[in-house]
């Protein structure tokens, strides 16, 4: 289950604070968190939020070595749900 740089950007851009990280089916997502109790991502498990993300990182823009550092963290984090 890779988590990609781009879907950590996506969790840390501006837009992206009302973002969610999602485990859907075997398959790893990113979608808005307003939308995690509709119909569609009906049981999908919440890995972490785009603003929970952002409060790990120092002050300042994200570098590249940063966003692939998150996004083996999240990675593990999942493969310790037992996904």
């Amino acid at each position: 289950m890779a988590v990609t740089r781009a879907q950590v950007r996506a969790l840390l851009d501006r837009s992206g604070e009302n973002n969610s990280l999602v485990l859907l089916e075997g398959r790893v997502e990113v979608v808005p968190s307003d939308r995690l109790a509709s119909e569609p991502y009906d049981g999908a498990v919440e890995i972490v939020s785009g603003r929970d993300l952002a409060t790990t990182l120092p002050p300042g823009p994200p570098t590249e070595q940063d966003m692939d550092a998150l996004a083996l963290r999240l990675e593990t984090a999942i493969t310790h749900l037992g996904a």
